[in-house]
């Protein structure tokens, strides 16, 4: 009784940790060089190589296959969802809008951020 205790704790901490990267993540845009945005981005690549999902979502979900946090929020509020094509559009579609979403902002728009590398 215990041990389930201390691993739902574990899963609520983690269900929180997860959707704050997530919201940092697109809100970087306005706060975060577009230059740090990519890094990030190649970084997220090389643990998808790595490891075949977000280290987080492995780590949340165990074996659960094809789901992600987008796709955990779409089924808990009751939606039938594809975890495939969510999964796929998470990991290859999304880190390009967040980009292309930073240098819109950040270079088109000539706004600044608050954090900087050169």
């Amino acid at each position: 009784m215990k041990g389930d205790l201390i691993i739902n704790m574990k899963n609520a901490l983690l269900t929180v940790f997860h959707t704050i990267l997530i919201l940092l993540a697109w809100t970087s845009p306005f706060w975060l060089d577009w230059k740090i945005i990519s890094i990030f981005i190649i970084l997220y690549y090389i643990q998808i190589f790595i490891f075949n999902a977000c280290i987080l979502t492995k780590a949340q979900f165990k074996k659960e296959k094809d789901i992600t946090m987008y796709a955990y929020y779409a089924e808990l509020l009751g939606f039938k969802v594809n975890r495939k094509k969510i999964k796929f559009t998470a990991d290859y579609i999304m880190p390009w809008i967040i980009l292309l979403l930073s240098l819109v902002w950040q270079i088109l728009l000539n706004h600044s951020v608050l954090i900087q590398i050169w």
